[in-house]
C-alpha cells in the first residue's frame, strides 16, 4: 500500500526542485532521454505535481479506462495516459477531474486531448496534456492498466517518479529514484550558487566555476 504522506512529502520535494533540474540530473546519471516532449505541457499557468506514475493505455477517446483508473490508483499517484495522441477527441474533462481530485490523485498527465480547461484550472487540479478540445469521448471499454506505455515520446513504467510543471514533464525511472534525487538537489545547489555569483556582477563563466569551486569545498 502507498505511504501517502511519505509520498506527499517527497513529491514537496521534487515540485520544489522541478522537472528542469531533475531533467539535467538524470542526464548526468545516464538518462538523457527522460523529459516528454514540448507537446505535453501545463493546461494552464501555475500548474505542478510530482508523484509515481499509474499508467493507462487507452483507445482515443475511451473515458471508461480512465474513469476505472482514477478509481483504482492510490492517493498520490500521478495518472499517466497514452490515449494514441489524439487531438480530435477528449479523454478527460471537468467532472473526471473533480473525481480524481475527491480521490486524491496528485495530477494527470495525457498524450491525447483533455476539454474544459478553465473549469479544471478552477479546480486547481494539475493536468498536463498535448492537446485541448471540446469534442466528447466514447465509453468503449478498451484500457490497460499498470503497463509500460509510452508519453510524450517517454517510456513510462508503473511507480516511475513523475515532475510536472511550466517548463515540462519528466519521468524518472523508479529504480533510480534516489540517486536521481541526491543528485537534483545538488544541480538545485549549484543553480543557486551561480545565481549568487551572477547577482555579485560575475559573467556567467566565471560565476560556473566559481559556484563548483565552493561546492566542491564542502
Amino acid at each position: 500500500m502507498t505511504d501517502v504522506t511519505q509520498t506527499r512529502s517527497a513529491a514537496a520535494d521534487w515540485i520544489a526542485w522541478g522537472s528542469a533540474a531533475t531533467g539535467d540530473a538524470l542526464r548526468g546519471e545516464g538518462y538523457p532521454f527522460q523529459c516528454m516532449d514540448a507537446g505535453i505541457h501545463a493546461v494552464a499557468p501555475g500548474m505542478k505535481v510530482a508523484g509515481p506514475a499509474y499508467t493507462v493505455r487507452t483507445y482515443p477517446g475511451a473515458t471508461w479506462a480512465l474513469g476505472r483508473a482514477i478509481e483504482q490508483a492510490s492517493a498520490g499517484d500521478v495518472l499517466v495516459v497514452d490515449a494514441g495522441g489524439r487531438p480530435d477527441v477528449i479523454i478527460m474533462g471537468e467532472l473526471m477531474s473533480m473525481r480524481a481530485q475527491q480521490r486524491g490523485i496528485a495530477g494527470v498527465v495525457v498524450d491525447g486531448a483533455v476539454r474544459d480547461i478553465a473549469d479544471i484550472d478552477a479546480l486547481g487540479f494539475p493536468m498536463f496534456a498535448r492537446y485541448v478540445c471540446p469534442r466528447s469521448g466514447t465509453h468503449d471499454k478498451v484500457g490497460q492498466w499498470q503497463t509500460p506505455i509510452a508519453c510524450g515520446r517517454v517510456v513510462v513504467n508503473p511507480g516511475d517518479w513523475i515532475v510536472a510543471d511550466e517548463s515540462g514533464v519528466t519521468a524518472v525511472p523508479a529504480d533510480v529514484v534516489e540517486p536521481v534525487a541526491r543528485a537534483t538537489a545538488q544541480v538545485k545547489a549549484k543553480e543557486a550558487a551561480i545565481a549568487r555569483h551572477l547577482k555579485a556582477g560575475c559573467d556567467l563563466g566565471t560565476a560556473c566555476e566559481k559556484a563548483a569551486a565552493s561546492l566542491h569545498t564542502e
